[in-house]
């Protein structure tokens, strides 16, 4: 966290102290999202989230700050953003969120018409969809107790922070296209798999019915068996983008 802190201040710092010979230029920016979920399953939790990632998107204005002489810039954007899994061959779970990317970039020049840049720096991440999803495989007895099956929960953290790395080329002083990868510091989100025999507190679940995520924190019997269970997920994202400067 304090590192991002201490990014932040100076890509702000930058922006603010930028003389005044820089060129100032805002646009559009959009692009895919090709996700990369990484769940490291435990060794008695093979029969885990069938992870299989869909091609979301990303769309929002962006501005752009160029110290022509220097080859410097600072670039940032505010994205509305859409990614997620495909769990089962039913569920599907969509993670849509607010994408601040806050990046210093070095252009290479190829002539006037052209230049192709590097650029790095934090992203803030803020979820503003679903956050959580509960599958039930669980049969029951005629008693309403657990017989088989399972309960598969995943839920994503509301603010994420990441790291943007990527390179790309302008046209003509407008167009610009890149790819980029964006990996987070830290987890992403967390995973938990719990099978009918290991539910304590049956009570907690009706027969049939839908089943919370506040109800699954309790099935195990105790907050530190909950914790145990628990799983950290790392959501890595490939981007393809193009932006247009006016």
């Amino acid at each position: 966290m304090k590192r991002f802190t201490y990014i932040t201040v100076i890509l702000i710092g930058l922006l603010v102290g930028t003389p005044a010979k820089a060129q100032f230029s805002w646009g559009i920016k959009g692009g895919v999202n090709l996700g990369n979920k990484d769940l490291t399953v435990l060794a008695n939790k093979e029969a885990a989230f069938d992870l299989t990632n869909y091609t979301g998107f990303f769309i929002g204005p962006k501005i752009e700050v160029r110290i022509p002489v220097l080859g410097f810039g600072i670039e940032a954007a505010t994205l509305y953003a859409q990614q997620g899994m495909k769990l089962s061959e039913s569920d599907m779970f969509r993670q849509n969120s607010i994408q601040i990317p806050l990046n210093i970039k070095y252009s290479f020049g190829l002539g006037n018409s052209a230049n192709i840049f590097i650029a790095a720096g934090p992203e803030f991440d803020f979820n503003v969809g679903q956050t959580e999803t509960v599958i039930s495989t669980l049969t029951y007895t005629k008693e309403g107790k657990p017989q088989s099956g399972a309960i598969k929960a995943y839920v994503i953290d509301e603010y994420i922070l990441s790291l943007n790395a990527g390179l790309g080329f302008t046209l003509f002083n407008h167009l610009q296209v890149s790819l980029n990868y964006n990996m987070p510091w830290g987890k992403s989100g967390d995973y938990i798999y719990i099978s009918a025999e290991e539910i304590e507190n049956a009570e907690n679940i009706g027969n049939g019915e839908k089943i919370t995520y506040d109800a699954v924190k309790t099935l195990l019997g105790t907050k530190d068996k909950f914790n145990n269970a628990l799983q950290n997920i790392k959501s890595g994202t490939i981007q393809i983008s193009a932006a247009y400067l006016f």
